[in-house]
């Protein structure tokens, strides 16, 4: 059972203070509370029954693993992060899943961070606690903020899932580009699609510009990011007759 579940065998004997709040449903209140889903929400969406859901919530129904998949899908985590105690979302176990997830070994980290592998064996098992120092650097070795650390596993998984590579954090500090992100969100797929063929094809002619140049380029860009279909197609339309003099020129 605790192999299907994706659980350790512990959480089925383990007894401790907190019992009441390390039940399915104290877990399962908790995570629907932090995103926001009402019980009438969360029925409607997964399809179980608004009773049953405040029954398991209150400890007064166990939920099959069938409801458990339902909800968790809902919710955007596992099913067994639903079933799994408190008690496992320590720092050392954090530190190890995220080293895992990014294929790296004790070793490879404590050469990145600067510190010896072993310390790192004993964090992870929780044998020793990191100074705020080590935690930054590990953190950082990671490409996480340290308050991932602190994050309930389910937050973690968000967390990581929408984690942004180093290139692109860097890029969107740029006021300009945070705008054009904001003109392009409700944008179809088809509209984006086409808008980044337009600049891949500005980019692989892009010379070096001037200092003028390149605020008359970075308008253009940020009149495209923000233009309606039809006047997009204007520009469009602007270029290929500029496209065609050149080569007229040329000939």
């Amino acid at each position: 059972m605790a192999g299907i579940l994706n659980v350790d065998i512990s959480y089925f004997t383990e007894e401790n203070g907190n019992k009441d709040q390390n039940t399915v449903g104290a877990r399962l209140r908790r995570l629907r509370e932090q995103k926001g889903i009402t019980l009438s929400e969360l029925s409607r969406r997964s399809g179980v029954s608004l009773a049953h859901i405040s029954e398991i919530e209150r400890s007064r129904s166990t939920a099959s693993l069938k409801t458990l998949e339902k909800l968790a899908a809902v919710l955007e985590v596992s099913p067994s992060s639903l079933l799994r105690s408190s008690q496992e979302d320590t720092l050392g176990n954090k530190l190890k899943r995220l080293r895992e997830k990014m294929g790296l070994t004790q070793k490879e980290l404590a050469q990145q961070v600067g510190i010896s592998h072993s310390l790192i064996g004993q964090i992870e098992t929780d044998r020793i606690q990191p100074s705020l120092a080590t935690l930054s650097s590990l953190a950082e070795a990671l490409g996480v903020s340290t308050c991932y650390f602190l994050m309930e596993e389910e937050e973690e998984d968000l967390y990581l899932d929408y984690r942004l590579a180093a290139d692109i954090r860097e890029a969107l500090r740029r006021p300009v580009l945070q705008q054009i992100v904001r003109a392009l969100a409700e944008w179809e797929e088809m509209e984006i699609r086409g808008l980044l063929d337009f600049l891949h094809s500005l980019n692989e002619n892009r010379r070096p510009l001037s200092a003028g140049a390149e605020d008359q380029y970075q308008e253009i860009r940020s009149f495209v990011s923000h233009a309606k279909e039809d006047e997009r197609n204007l520009v469009l339309n602007l270029i290929r007759l500029l496209q065609g003099n050149s080569r007229e020129e040329e000939v």
